[in-house]
Formats: C-alpha cells, sequence, structure tokens
C-alpha cells in the first residue's frame, strides 16, 4: 500500500460518487431518518465526498474527522469552493481518540475504509461515546462473508483493511452499548468496488497522479476487487442506538 496520504485518492478511484458511493449514502440516510437539525459526525470522512454531499442535501451541520492531514486538507479546500464553511467543520484527529465532548452529536457515521490500522473496537466505542441519548450510530465497515485464502488476506492487510464477521461487528457494537442493530449490505454483487479498470485508471490518474494510478493497478487492489466480486468481502452498512443510561 502507498503512502497513507493516498488512500483517499485510491478510495475515489475504486468508488465513484454517482456510480457507486452516492447510492451507498442514499440508503444510509433512509436508514438513520437524518434531519436538517440535527448535528451530524462523521469519523473517516476522507477527502469529503459524503460530507459535502450530506451537508447540501440535509443542511444540516456536519463535523468530519480523519487520521490523515492530506485527504483533511483537500476536503477543506471543496468546503470553501462551495461555500459552506458555515455548515462543516473538519479536522484531522485519532479516531480512536477523538477531540469531543461526551454525547456530543445526534448522528455518527464511520467509515472504516478511511481508517487504515485503526481499532475496530476502539472507533466504535468512541462513536458511541460522542452520540447522545436515543442517537444513531452507522457503520460502513468491511464484513467477510466466507473465509479468503491465506495469501489473500495477506495481501488485503496490505490496504489497511481489517475486516470482520457480521457477527463481530455486531458485539462491537453491543460492547459500546449501542441496542436495535439493523444490518444491511451497503450494495449488492460486490458492486461497492468499480468493476471498470481503464476509468479506474483515469480516475485514479485525476485524482493524486501517477502514485494513485500505480496504488489501483497493484496486486493487493486487484485481490480486493476479486474477494468483491466473488462476495467473499462484502461492505455492510451497520446501526445502532445509544440508550440515554448507558
Amino acid at each position: 500500500m502507498p503512502a497513507k496520504a493516498h488512500r483517499a485518492n485510491l478510495l475515489m478511484a475504486l468508488q465513484p460518487w454517482h456510480e457507486v458511493d452516492e447510492g451507498i449514502h442514499r440508503r444510509i440516510l433512509q436508514l438513520v431518518d437524518a434531519r436538517p437539525e440535527q448535528d451530524v459526525l462523521w469519523i473517516g470522512c476522507g477527502s469529503g465526498r459524503a460530507v459535502l454531499w450530506w451537508a447540501n442535501r440535509l443542511n444540516a451541520r456536519v463535523h468530519g474527522i480523519d487520521p490523515d492531514p492530506v485527504a483533511i486538507e483537500r476536503a477543506d479546500a471543496a468546503v470553501r469552493e462551495l461555500g459552506l464553511t458555515a455548515q462543516v467543520t473538519l479536522q484531522v484527529g485519532n479516531p480512536e481518540d477523538l477531540p469531543h465532548e461526551n454525547q456530543a452529536f445526534d448522528l455518527v457515521v464511520l467509515h472504516m475504509l478511511y481508517l487504515p490500522g485503526a481499532d475496530a473496537m476502539k472507533v466504535v466505542q468512541e462513536a458511541a461515546r460522542v452520540v447522545r441519548g436515543y442517537g444513531v450510530v452507522a457503520g460502513i465497515v468491511p464484513t467477510w462473508l466466507s473465509r479468503p485464502s491465506p495469501l489473500e488476506a495477506e495481501r488485503l492487510g496490505a490496504l489497511g483493511i481489517n475486516p470482520f464477521l457480521l457477527v463481530e461487528w455486531k458485539q462491537f457494537f453491543r460492547e459500546a452499548g449501542l441496542v436495535e442493530l439493523v444490518a444491511e449490505d451497503a450494495a449488492l454483487d460486490g458492486s461497492w468496488i468499480s468493476q471498470q479498470w481503464p476509468w479506474v485508471v483515469i480516475r485514479a490518474w485525476r485524482a493524486g497522479g501517477w502514485s494513485a494510478v500505480r496504488a489501483a493497478l497493484s496486486r493487493p487492489v486487484f485481490t480486493l476487487a476479486r474477494l468483491a466480486r466473488r462476495r467473499v468481502l462484502s461492505l455492510s452498512i451497520l446501526k445502532g442506538t445509544r440508550w440515554p443510561h448507558e
């Protein structure tokens, strides 16, 4: 995997907004019943595509945090260009130790594909800590549907992607005090990763030049796409509610 600064570029190429990513976020909006008056936190906001879309569509106050300063710099530039500085707040931060007070947000969304090497349990615990009573935590999480070969698992690990079985993700949510869990496939038939490789290369070039192209054409990325196509690896949406007494 290339330097972490290129991760957002790679995902922009593999998950084109209008073909893949927008549909996923439409499903999340329906699942969490988001409303304009809410305060929303995005953990793992990457280059900010989803944050900007949510701010525009909901007219909500959206906060984004990501450990990658290059991704945050790109997202911040897009926020200024669109004149959304009054609605959108972005910062570099550790998803395992959020710089927010307890129960500060009505809705928290965490995107684990943008958090390479992060401890999933700690990230979920932090998300549950900063969401208000009766608030919702929604995770976009890589999920094993069956076991990969050792070589496939090793190559996926090189991308910083750490999938779990859905039952394990649910356990993380429960241990963090989240209840009423609902799980859905983010996209069916492996379509959460683009298989149109000429367009992947073009998007990678536009997003990050040769470094992004090399990343997109690497063996770990081809392994990722193959696992998604074979339905060994899925992208799931998992929603939980925080009870006030937790």
